[in-house]
């Protein structure tokens, strides 16, 4: 191998730092009562799985899980943008988001949480562990159950960029 050729670098502060990564998942948490948009999602094991959230002290959300325990990862699509903006903007705490973001909501399989079926795909966890950070705790659920609307697939799903919503581009190789 040979070295690098150099090339010129520029210094960045932190935040702008995020924009060199690529958009993520966005997705829809419920509880018993509530919703919530979620940008800090990630596979923490595979057997069993398990999925982990972050959720800011501050949030409604927050309260919830620490006394129910259980969530639902519900997969929007970009046509529940405006139900993402609204969860994502109003406090559980001051009404139904629910009605507020003209979702319907059903029971779930496995879990008190209720689930979306306007998303593409549910995945109900039960938390069986806490991580504490400064700002925000990491509540990881161990997968339950799991269902995807007929014709849902990942490349479907909402993605979140620094400044702007996307979709999943085409795939360029196989894993």
């Amino acid at each position: 191998m040979s070295p690098a050729q150099p090339c010129e670098r520029v210094p960045l502060s932190p935040t702008s730092m995020l924009e060199l990564l690529p958009p993520y998942p966005i997705v829809l948490v419920t509880t018993r009562g509530n919703a919530i948009t979620i940008n800090q999602i990630a596979y923490f094991t595979f057997r069993p799985l398990r999925i982990g959230i972050g959720v800011a002290h501050s949030r409604h959300t927050h309260e919830l899980l620490r006394a129910e325990r259980e969530f639902v990862v519900n997969v929007p699509d970009a046509s529940l943008i405006g139900a993402v903006r609204v969860c994502g903007s109003l406090s559980g705490r001051d009404g139904d988001k629910f009605q507020a973001a003209g979702l319907e909501w059903e029971a779930s399989m496995q879990v008190g949480a209720v689930s979306l079926p306007g998303c593409g795909a549910q995945i109900e966890c039960r938390v069986v562990r806490e991580i504490p950070f400064e700002h925000r705790d990491w509540f990881i659920g161990e997968v339950v159950a799991a269902q995807k609307r007929v014709g849902h697939a990942g490349a479907k799903a909402l993605m979140c960029g620094r400044h702007a919503y996307w979709i999943p581009g085409a795939e360029v190789a196989p894993r």
